[in-house]
């Protein structure tokens, strides 16, 4: 299995540098080696993680509840992501009727 320097994971994925070491802060990874140079490595299980961790962030979750899910048994993981869904289809309902209302003022100037 191959590890990844924590700027591979970084390049390849856009997160910060910052952003994963806040995850390792909260215990939420860990490196699982280092480098002759001491860089610290990560292996697919661990990149993974972070990806994981980056979908729920983009999907609004808070890193507090990112903690909280991340290893819950999938039935938790699933109710969370419908509660998450219907927020979310909500949200886009009124930023339409916004989008709707912007326009129509828009047209009548």
């Amino acid at each position: 299995m191959k590890e990844r320097t924590l700027r591979e994971i970084k390049e390849e994925y856009g997160i910060s540098r910052r952003a994963i070491q806040g995850y390792e802060a909260l215990g939420l990874v860990a490196p699982t080696g280092k480098t002759k140079m001491s860089y610290l490595l990560y292996d697919e299980k661990m990149v993974e993680r972070i990806r994981e961790i980056r979908f729920y962030q983009n999907a609004g979750f808070q890193v507090k509840q990112i903690k909280e899910l991340i290893d819950a048994p999938a039935d938790v993981k699933k109710n969370a992501l419908c509660d998450k869904r219907k927020e979310l289809m909500r949200k886009i309902e009124e930023l339409t009727r916004l989008l709707e209302r912007m326009k129509k003022i828009i047209e009548e100037q």
